[in-house]
């Protein structure tokens, strides 16, 4: 069920095709890191985060943008994902352009040539019995495979890490269709955005004609997961005292994991993960328990991800452009009822900031 096939292709509109090429002119820089401070301040520490798709790694290295960093991802001789800082500690020539050797990544511009752990594992200039420096050795960081993501682990190195988060329930039965793409958006505003039930009819009313009066809302956290359900009923109806409707659910696991379900039967898992201050890399994955035929569960999300891309987001990002930029600390918002999972995550990712600040970690990415 996890397999993704054909991936849908991105929004086709000219604010994202202005913000690649922004970010092209930034991926020419190699090796930058961008604002440190407001990221260190504003992520939770000592979390998976979901970083790339599967399936986008195959033989090729990669590069990749998160946390404000350049990472060169590859797969190593066994298939398992490797991450290392993507500028070679030689001369800072981008690993990602290299090559995979034996398992290791080679460097495009002297062959120089990095394990997984990051240790350099040969410098052709210098020949076979050259002592090589420990200044050409790399941190790596640490990555693990599953659910059809490459997770990347933010906080400190653990004997034993925590198993990747993913939503267990979700029932799916194969024909997923994901996608992903770049927002100029601070991540916690993605975060908080998938809990936000209440707007659908009236951002997304041509798509859901549903009710405006959120009834029999709500939501609670248990550990890393904040659950939230709520019907949106036809006002004339909950005037006249009905609680029929459309009933819908959307859940997080912490720090950037969603799941929204539109109906008992078609669910989308979405994360939002920083690429650096003012950009958010999105994924999300459309699931459906409709059929158990994956060529037609295949179709039926296909066409949800198109209806997503071409229209749902589009008018998500009309409101977007309105917002003054910045992250979610930065406005003390005045929620209602229908806002109570949203208000739990801020509360809950305030105070695990304030334990994070008050530990006072190392600010090394394990």
């Amino acid at each position: 069920g996890l397999s993704s096939g054909p991936r849908a292709p991105p929004p086709n509109l000219a604010d994202l095709v202005m913000l690649k090429l922004r970010l092209d002119k930034t991926d020419r820089q190699v090796y930058k890191k961008t604002n440190e401070s407001v990221l260190e301040n504003t992520m939770l520490r000592n979390h998976w985060y979901p970083v790339l798709e599967s399936v986008r790694l195959a033989k090729k290295p990669i590069k990749i943008k998160r946390f404000g960093d350049f990472f060169a991802l590859w797969r190593d001789a066994t298939g398992a994902p490797r991450a290392l800082p993507n500028a070679c500690p030689h001369r800072g020539a981008s690993l990602s352009e290299g090559r995979v050797r034996d398992g290791e990544i080679e460097c495009p511009w002297h062959a120089f040539r990095f394990d997984g752990t990051g240790r350099c594992t040969q410098m052709p200039s210098e020949g076979p019995d050259a002592t090589i420096p420990r200044a050409l050795n790399l941190e790596p960081a640490t990555v693990r495979e599953g659910h059809g993501l490459v997770f990347m682990w933010w906080g400190d190195s653990q004997e034993n890490y925590p198993p990747l988060p993913y939503f267990d329930d979700l029932n799916d039965r194969g024909g997923a269709t994901e996608t992903s793409y770049i927002l100029p958006y601070h991540y916690s505003r993605m975060v908080e955005t998938n809990l936000d039930l209440h707007h659908t009819p009236f951002v997304h009313g041509n798509v859901f004609p549903v009710g405006s009066r959120m009834m029999n809302f709500d939501a609670h956290i248990d550990g890393d997961r904040i659950s939230s359900t709520g019907t949106l009923v036809r006002e004339k109806d909950a005037l006249a005292g009905r609680t029929e409707g459309a009933t819908f659910r959307a859940d997080m696991i912490f720090p950037n994991l969603g799941m929204v379900e539109l109906s008992p039967n078609l669910r989308i898992v979405l994360c939002s993960t920083p690429v650096d201050d003012e950009h958010t890399w999105m994924w999300f994955r459309y699931c459906q328990s409709y059929v158990g035929s994956a060529w037609l569960g295949k179709l039926i999300t296909w066409l949800a991800v198109q209806s997503e891309l071409r229209v749902v987001q589009k008018q998500d990002w009309r409101v977007f452009a309105g917002m003054t930029p910045g992250t979610i600390d930065d406005f003390p918002y005045a929620f209602v009822h229908s806002d109570k999972a949203i208000a739990l995550y801020r509360k809950h990712r305030v105070q695990r900031l304030a334990k994070q600040k008050a530990q006072q970690p190392d600010e090394a990415i394990g």
